[in-house]
């Protein structure tokens, strides 16, 4: 019998590394047709992104497939990197650009699903702010440096010829941009859809420009797993359903007809509002977020690559190559092909 487990915040807190370690190890069911897989989700509340699993494991997706998933949220994707690398979690989501640096730094993940289109964008309470360009003398707010929003201001404002000079940013965390904006602390920030939503439900904001809108070859965030569990020995089959699973999450998910009931899943997910997530659901599936394929193209890949070893964080000579660190298999046989 499946059952999928969630970690609570204060659960979280209390969880040591060696009993997540215990945890992350999976294993065969009496019978042998089950086989756990524990997967790490960003956020927590676990964010949008994550949405796929939730829906897959909310409509028992995981449970028809035959595969035990638990969702274990953690802080950032690169507490999920970490934990996946020292093999305290099987897989789980994480940035593209932190994928790329774990396996430059000697990582063995490798990605098996992706969501190519970021979500990331800029916005501002400031009227004066209507474009790209307006934004020269701002200060911008930000997770913090080297963390993925910060990262993205670069490639949002180089589209209209600004540069990093030209712009001031400040960390104040992920989800802490959104109080800061409402509370009047911040008028610029790089937000996320369902930010920008909760931002508008008490005070006013617009979207400036969005990455997926300036950059259309970005890549956002992988499911990645290490390559001795797809290896002899390992759970590639279970990671065969998972994905299949997610599949199906997806193609659920991008159902105008399932709205209601997805935006309910996110609310539950991300402790916002259905009505906030409903709004940010729109907007998720008008950039074609949860793609319809795999969501790992070679020339986003190849250009989330480059774009890491130019801005210094990789060095060329380690930059993973794309069919060292791209697994396509998995999808094609999760789909039959």
């Amino acid at each position: 019998m499946l059952s999928i487990k969630r970690l609570g915040v204060a659960a979280l807190a209390l969880v040591s590394l060696t009993g997540l370690a215990a945890c992350g190890g999976g294993s065969s069911s009496g019978d042998g047709s089950t086989t756990a897989l524990s997967v790490g989700v960003p956020g927590i509340p676990p964010v949008f992104v994550n949405l796929m699993a939730y829906v897959a494991e909310s409509k028992g997706y995981f449970k028809e497939g035959g595969v035990d998933v638990t969702l274990r949220p953690l802080p950032t994707g690169a507490d999920v990197g970490r934990a996946i690398q020292s093999k305290e979690l099987d897989g789980g989501v994480i940035g593209t650009s932190g994928a790329v640096a774990l396996r430059a730094s000697g990582g063995n993940v490798v990605a098996i699903l992706g969501n190519e289109n970021p979500s990331f964008l800029i916005a501002s309470s400031d009227p004066n702010v209507t474009d790209c360009a307006s934004l020269k003398g701002k200060t911008i707010a930000v997770d913090g440096a080297g963390a993925p929003k910060a990262l993205s201001v670069n490639q949002m404002i180089g589209s209209c010829g600004l540069t990093p000079a030209d712009v001031t940013t400040v960390n104040v965390g992920g989800p802490q941009s959104v109080d800061a904006m409402i509370a009047g602390q911040v008028d610029t920030a790089v937000l996320h859809p369902d930010e920008l939503a909760a931002v508008n439900e008490k005070a006013k904001a617009h979207e400036v420009v969005a990455l997926a809108k300036v950059d259309p070859t970005s890549h956002y965030t992988m499911l990645v797993t290490r390559e001795d569990e797809l290896g002899d020995g390992g759970k590639r089959p279970a990671w065969v359903k998972t994905v299949a699973a997610l599949h199906k999450a997806i193609t659920y998910i991008n159902d105008p007809a399932n709205a209601d009931e997805v935006s309910q899943i996110a609310a539950t997910m991300t402790k916002r509002t259905p009505e906030i997530s409903k709004v940010a659901l729109s907007q998720f599936v008008g950039i074609k977020f949860w793609p319809a394929d795999a969501g790992l193209a070679r020339d986003r890949v190849d250009h989330a690559v480059q774009a890491q070893v130019q801005a210094g964080n990789v060095a060329a000579g380690k930059a993973p190559k794309y069919d060292d660190f791209v697994d396509l298999t998995v999808f094609d046989e999760a789909l039959g092909k």
